[in-house]
């Protein structure tokens, strides 16, 4: 896989997130693109540098898009979504054996499962630096199920989005430089009876 285009696909999503987070919003959802880069590389790339790239769409996550707090004041803190996403795509890596991956919808659903996982993960890390820093969650003064839920909506509008996005990175496909490994078994289908 070649570096120099993920981190510029994931700087460009990150950064179309952050300039045009609202023209996806639908009252608290919200889709994103960054995850259906993430699960692009997830589903595609070697399984030894998944979790890396995941990481770092998780970096960009956090500079591009920084937690708003309850008093209105914006915190950058790298490492909330480097931990989300990096679960994420472990929940993700599995699928890739199950997943027919030139359908649309399986790609859509891994979509939703990486973006469910790296809720679920940033939600879990909010409450316990919270916990350990004796502030107030983000989501404040909505409760956690409520945020919940929210996060959980705007994983499935992930997975809708997803399926505009992964028709446009399937044809960028050969600038990502993957590598293909495909295995031949002898057998009578080869031999050319």
């Amino acid at each position: 896989m070649r570096w120099s285009v993920h981190l510029l696909a994931v700087l460009l999503a990150a950064a179309l997130d952050a300039g045009l987070g609202g023209l996806f919003e639908i009252g608290s959802i919200r889709a994103s693109i960054l995850p259906s880069v993430v699960v692009f590389v997830a589903l595609t790339a070697p399984k030894r540098i998944v979790l890396r790239a995941a990481m770092a769409g998780g970096l960009a996550c956090d500079l591009f898009a920084p937690t708003v707090l309850a008093d209105g004041s914006a915190l950058v803190v790298p490492g909330p979504h480097i931990l989300a996403f990096a679960l994420g795509a472990a929940a993700v890596v599995p699928l890739r054996g199950l997943l027919y991956r030139q359908n649309p919808v399986s790609n859509a659903a891994a979509v939703v499962v990486f973006s469910a996982f790296a809720a679920l993960g940033w939600i879990s890390i909010s409450i316990v630096r919270s916990a350990v820093l004796g502030s107030a969650v983000p989501w404040w003064p909505a409760s956690g199920v409520g945020e919940l839920l929210v996060q959980l909506m705007s994983a499935l509008a992930d997975g809708v989005l997803g399926l505009v996005v992964f028709w446009v990175l399937t044809r960028t496909k050969p600038i990502w430089g993957f590598e293909s490994k495909t295995r031949l078994a002898p057998g009578m289908a080869r031999e050319g009876l």
